[in-house]
């Protein structure tokens, strides 16, 4: 990574911290603290045990589509090689991290890195589509009756359209044949020409791959339709922990929508400190008290990243396994 993406990054986590610390010092710190305290602990375990079966429907997402062109792929190691991603998501910003997924699976199953990158693309358009049109519906849903704020609005319109316009990139990429017309102009370019008709040649593989995998589009949108589903359940069980008012299932699903778009505004580190105001003003808007609002959203963001710490034992072996090989070829 070079000095300017450290620089950038840094910053980003920064402004993301400064966001947290604006909540906790607008709330009383103490109450937040003494709220925290007297959650039940079944409630952490459900809720923990829902988000690891929501980053499973991911890996299941992933797996189906790599299926169409590696059929005895070990699901497995789909699966740890999901989670992996997935914890790298949880701190990159716009949750860049996942892309690095072909390069574990690669490591983990041997599999080519164009068809990984298949997977993870089909993977993350069908994300995207579904998302947009959840949190589109979701936006709808709550200004017929929630006095939202038109920060929190334009926060998700911008989040929304980052995500829709990511999974249009992604899906032209994957099977737009026109885009690899560009080499033409590419080839005119000399001092990334080199760099530029190696990236076109990988697409023309990607999309080559990428057109036996689209009649997975159904299956993989079920399976993120239903990790939404089980984040939302997550939600609930940590929030009927903190407040005897806690909203319906279908608010917590649109609630999911919408906090995904929020993760992709890339202001902070996968939406650190936007997604938290997002779900703070919400929930106060439903009638929660402010102090259990920020417990929640905090409680939230530290079980979402910290079930897919799951995906830290794939990480791990996948550098050992690279410095094997590297210590090999130095011989």
């Amino acid at each position: 990574m070079t000095g300017f993406r450290w620089f950038r990054v840094l910053v980003q986590l920064g402004v993301g911290v400064v966001i947290l610390l604006w909540l906790l010092q607008l709330a009383d710190i103490s109450k937040v603290s003494s709220t925290l305290l007297t959650v039940n602990p079944l409630n952490i375990v459900l809720a923990s045990i829902f988000f690891i079966i929501a980053s499973t429907f991911v890996a299941l997402a992933l797996y189906v589509s790599l299926k169409s062109s590696s059929p005895h792929v070990p699901v497995r190691k789909v699966v740890m090689a999901s989670f992996a991603g997935q914890l790298l998501s949880d701190v990159t910003p716009v949750r860049s991290g996942y892309f690095a997924t072909p390069l574990i699976l690669n490591r983990l199953c041997g599999i080519s890195v164009e068809k990984g990158m298949v997977g993870v693309l089909t993977t993350g358009i069908i994300n995207s589509f579904v998302k947009v049109v959840l949190a589109g519906i979701a936006v709808a849903y709550f200004v017929r009756f929630l006095p939202l704020h038109p920060a929190l609005v334009n926060a998700l319109v911008v989040g929304i359209l980052f995500l829709l316009v990511g999974g249009l990139i992604l899906l032209a990429l994957m099977l737009e044949k026109r885009v690899l017309k560009l080499k033409v102009i590419f080839e005119k370019i000399p001092l990334v020409r080199r760099v530029l008709l190696k990236l076109i040649e990988i697409f023309n593989r990607i999309q080559d791959e990428g057109q036996k995998v689209k009649g997975r589009f159904p299956h993989v949108a079920l399976l993120i339709v239903l990790s939404v589903v089980a984040n939302a359940m997550a939600l609930y069980f940590i929030c009927s922990a903190l407040w005897s008012g806690s909203p319906s299932l279908i608010d917590f699903i649109f609630m999911v929508a919408l906090a995904s778009c929020l993760m992709y505004v890339p202001i902070t580190i996968a939406g650190l400190g936007v997604q938290e105001t997002g779900y703070i003003l919400l929930l106060t808007l439903l009638g929660m008290h402010f102090e259990s609002a920020v417990a929640f959203a905090l409680l939230t963001r530290t079980l979402f990243t910290g079930t897919d710490a799951i995906g830290l034992y794939p990480l791990i072996r996948v550098g050992f396994r690279f410095e094997e090989e590297k210590a090999e070829n130095g011989k």
